[in-house]
């Protein structure tokens, strides 16, 4: 048996569309309220013309989304009440509304062993759901390592900031004092002394 649940509400007539190629396997149960209560002339005549059978539930809207939970509510009691473990007697059901709230219903409702689909009418055309966008991922940003003295004394005699670090590895590197200031000589030329009297204390431990 196919049961069609219809938001009114929502779909109005264009969810109607196939109506008349239905069958008496199938059954339509058509959610109205007192914001959409009418139907057109075509539309009556479409009805009485389908095979299927009708309901009407008219809900009460008091509150935002009131016909959208009823519908749902209605949903869980009637394919309750329908369940079967006879695959040969197995039901549809299927939501006709451009309304993709109720697209969590498919995943959720398949655990239980119940087939329901959102369609856009009872033509069965689905109605597409746009999947969420990944969330970005979150980088965390290590905060920056405050300078060192070392860092500090070059930053006070050098006239370009980009030279510390490779001034600061060769440092490290070199094994003697007398290398170090052949390598700022080569480096810095003539602001060879007054960087070297800089970083002086800091190379007391070299030959």
């Amino acid at each position: 048996m196919n049961y069609f649940l219809i938001d009114y509400e929502n779909v109005h007539v264009a969810g109607f569309e196939g109506v008349t190629k239905l069958t008496d396997n199938d059954c339509v149960v058509i959610f109205y309220s007192e914001n959409a209560d009418t139907m057109t002339f075509g539309l009556h005549r479409r009805i009485n013309e389908s095979k299927a059978r009708f309901e009407f539930q008219k809900v009460a809207v008091k509150e935002k989304n009131a016909l959208d939970f009823q519908l749902c509510t209605y949903l869980g009691f009637l394919s309750r009440d329908k369940l079967t473990d006879d695959a040969t007697d197995k039901n549809f059901y299927y939501v006709v509304s451009n309304d993709k709230g109720y697209s969590v219903l498919p995943e959720y409702l398949k655990k239980f062993g119940i087939d329901v689909r959102l369609v856009s009418n009872v033509a069965k055309d689905e109605v597409k759901v746009t999947p969420p966008p990944p969330k970005p991922q979150v980088v965390q940003v290590q905060p920056a390592k405050p300078a060192g003295e070392l860092e500090k004394a070059l930053s006070k005699v050098l006239n370009n900031s980009a030279d510390i670090p490779e001034v600061v590895k060769n440092i490290k590197v070199l094994k003697t004092r007398s290398d170090i200031n052949s390598y700022l000589g080569k480096k810095f030329g003539s602001a060879q002394g007054k960087i070297y009297g800089a970083i002086k204390p800091f190379i007391s431990d070299k030959k």
